[in-house]
């Protein structure tokens, strides 16, 4: 069966460096779902930050959702 695992980033602009990505423990059933579940994720994530931090620090948030085979 085909599931989707969200894979994340966050970068800085400012420092034109990222961390190292990160996998969600969860796979999704859909393309669709997993996508969603990222700008979610990456809309709390900015918010967690702060403005401040995000502004200064220019952060962007990355992610992609690959596809796996779950057995």
């Amino acid at each position: 069966m085909i599931k989707f695992l969200l894979i994340m980033q966050v970068c800085s602009s400012v420092h034109m460096d990222c961390m190292p990505q990160f996998e969600q423990s969860l796979l999704f059933e859909t393309h669709s779902s997993c996508i969603m579940s990222g700008h979610l994720s990456s809309m709390r994530m900015m918010n967690d930050m702060g403005e401040d931090f995000v502004e200064r620090a220019r952060i962007q948030i990355k992610f992609n959702c690959k596809k796996v085979n779950e057995s």
